[in-house]
């Protein structure tokens, strides 16, 4: 999902989740590689919808939620609609994509991310696709609303206690001339009091998500 707003929200909320600095999750120009790859493996065809924006008609004063998707997979299943959305990663380090394989597990900082993604498009499942030159992994998540309860409720108190307050603050006088001073009073503590419970719940999403497909050097791995 690119994302930035969205992955910084839950990174003020979860910090510890996500992984070092060494670690990126970019995919840059070989998203289009690791697609294909991706549409091949399953026989999918996937779409790309515009920004979207938290529906406004069932979330009156959530529009300030939105993701973009890497894509998405309309079908059928026993003559039902299925809806899934696909998000794509590329995890290297220090920008050497040789270091890194495909992983057999879900990292917990992702969960924020993927849920917050199905639900803000409206989508049902998520295929999770692990790209690296040298092999793939795809993953089945499902999307829980009870977790993205306790989700928004962290992040709209970030939004709403802090970042709106600050672009009001910057409206009214357009130079802070020392922001770290003038806007202590909105700097949020290191962690949301649902940070235990949201990590908690993440490894129980992770627990819960399907390992579909991995492979290395284009070998089937088991599972």
């Amino acid at each position: 999902m690119k994302s930035f707003t969205f992955s910084l929200f839950t990174y003020r909320i979860t910090p510890h989740m996500f992984p070092c600095q060494e670690v990126s999750l970019g995919c840059g120009i070989k998203e289009e590689e690791a697609l294909e790859r991706y549409k091949l493996i399953t026989g999918n065809t996937v779409l790309f919808p515009e920004f979207q924006v938290y529906s406004a008609k069932t979330n009156p004063g959530d529009d300030w939620l939105a993701a973009s998707p890497d894509g998405v997979v309309d079908g059928l299943v026993y003559g039902l609609s299925s809806r899934g959305v696909l998000e794509i990663k590329c995890p290297f380090f220090n920008g050497d994509m040789s270091k890194a394989s495909p992983w057999s597990r879900i990292p917990l900082y992702c969960i924020p991310q993927a849920q917050g993604l199905m639900e803000i498009v409206d989508r049902d499942w998520m295929d999770f696709y692990v790209w690296t030159p040298k092999g793939s992994s795809l993953f089945r998540l499902y999307r829980d609303a009870e977790y993205w309860d306790a989700l928004k409720l962290a992040l709209s108190d970030f939004w709403w206690q802090h970042v709106h307050p600050a672009r009001e603050c910057i409206s009214k006088s357009p130079v802070v001339l020392d922001p770290l001073t003038d806007l202590r009073s909105l700097k949020p503590l290191p962690r949301h009091e649902l940070c235990s419970y949201i990590v908690y719940d993440s490894k129980r999403i992770v627990d819960e998500s399907r390992l579909l497909m991995r492979e290395i050097n284009g070998i089937l791995q088991s599972s």
